[in-house]
């Protein structure tokens, strides 16, 4: 005798039926338990982000990184200064641009080039400070300071 005349049509379909029902009760308590699933890695991942940015050695990394950004903003601002002051001194005291020499061009080239290189390095500084300041996970270690601007604005 085969298996299913043993048990009968109506067991196998007993059986069949449980078997979907509870197949289809797994799917719906998932579907409806999804978005619960989705608010703990969200309240996980929050967490994980807070514990991470206000780590102590991070908090003093960060307050360091924008105390040191911002000097060496004003410090390059003050070679730039210098750098342009120079290359004003030198067309000064060179005279006629159609009178100068070849060595004289050279000159005027070098120091302009040290204004650019200047002027360029302090484009980069700005962009990495503004951007880090918009940060909401780095910009907080800023927040009392009085000395340190949100933007650098140029």
């Amino acid at each position: 005798m085969s298996e299913l005349t043993k048990f009968g049509w109506w067991s196998f379909k007993k059986i069949l039926g449980i078997i979907v029902l509870a197949a289809v009760l797994i799917l719906v308590g998932r579907l409806v338990l999804f978005p619960l699933f989705v608010a703990r890695k969200i309240v996980g991942a929050a967490t994980g982000v807070v514990e991470r940015t206000l780590d102590p050695d991070n908090v003093i990394y960060n307050y360091e990184w924008f105390k040191l950004k911002y000097e060496n903003y004003l410090a390059t601002e003050n070679k730039i200064e210098n750098a342009e002051f120079t290359l004003a001194i030198f067309k000064d005291d060179a005279g006629d641009r159609s009178k100068w020499s070849f060595e004289d061009k050279n000159e005027s080239s070098r120091l302009s080039s040290i204004v650019l290189g200047l002027q360029n390095y302090i484009e980069d500084i700005v962009a990495e400070y503004n951007a880090k300041s918009r940060m909401v996970n780095r910009s907080i270690f800023k927040m009392g300071d009085k000395i340190l601007p949100e933007r650098i604005e140029r």
